[in-house]
């Protein structure tokens, strides 16, 4: 019984490499995208912090109030260039994802081919088998005759 080679073998690893790459690119973004929601987070707690900070003295400097609302206003502006960060990093999500889809769908019909591949190897080999079986048993059969 001869050993099953499958031709398209190089082409199949090479399709599966791309599908594992494209998963990693997706797993960076996806970790980019939770680094960003964690830097928002932080700067909303300054900002609570500072609040409360201010609020809780009981006399406050016009100096201290004006670079108070600064101080907000520059959280603010960081949040937002965070959250305009995330909008850009999910279409490269989507983008990536949709890139996956098409190298998980190529890498499919590779595996999918050498498993056919395989099953018409293993008739082939059986039917052969059969032959070498028959004519064993036609030999064997003729010579006792």
């Amino acid at each position: 019984m001869s050993k099953f080679k499958y031709k398209y073998e190089g082409i199949k690893n090479v399709k599966e490499a791309f599908e594992k790459k494209a998963q990693k690119e997706l797993s960076v973004i996806d970790l980019m995208i939770k680094r960003k929601e964690e830097e928002i987070e932080q700067l909303l707690e300054e900002k609570k912090e500072h609040k409360s900070k201010m609020t809780s003295t009981k006399k406050i400097k016009v100096s201290d109030l004006k670079f108070s609302e600064n101080f907000q206003k520059v959280i603010e502006a960081k949040i937002k260039e965070k959250e305009s960060e995330i909008v850009e990093l999910k279409n490269k999500r989507l983008l990536k994802l949709r890139d996956l889809e098409q190298k998980s769908k190529e890498a499919k019909v590779f595996n999918k081919l050498k498993e056919k591949h395989f099953h018409d190897y293993r008739v082939t080999e059986n039917r052969n088998e059969m032959k070498e079986i028959d004519d064993v048993a036609t030999r064997k059969h003729s010579t006792k005759s």
